[in-house]
């Protein structure tokens, strides 16, 4: 793990479901983390949140973060859910 990333709350091994969902849906996964939802399905991208606030890490939920731009209510409810459900993520 690089250097400066805070480890996740949950091992990641070769048979975890993180892991599985990172490398299945990796187009789609970074496609969404960095806001270009457009191939997206609703069912996917809201499994996609549900992921990212139970199994993100800090990096990919700032990456989240920083897509919504000057979307500051998106941004404002993903901050609120990550901080309720996710007290050991700090956020710039």
């Amino acid at each position: 793990m690089e250097e400066g990333v805070k480890k996740l709350p949950y091992e990641e091994n070769d048979e975890s479901f993180g892991r599985w969902f990172r490398e299945a849906a990796k187009d789609k996964w970074e496609s969404y983390l960095k806001g270009n939802e457009g191939s997206i399905t609703t069912e996917e991208r809201d499994a996609m949140r549900k992921f990212l606030v139970e199994q993100g890490t800090q990096k990919e939920i700032q990456t989240k973060l920083d897509s919504f731009g000057f979307n500051m209510q998106a941004s404002e409810v993903l901050r609120e859910e990550v901080a309720l459900k996710r007290p050991d993520v700090k956020l710039q």
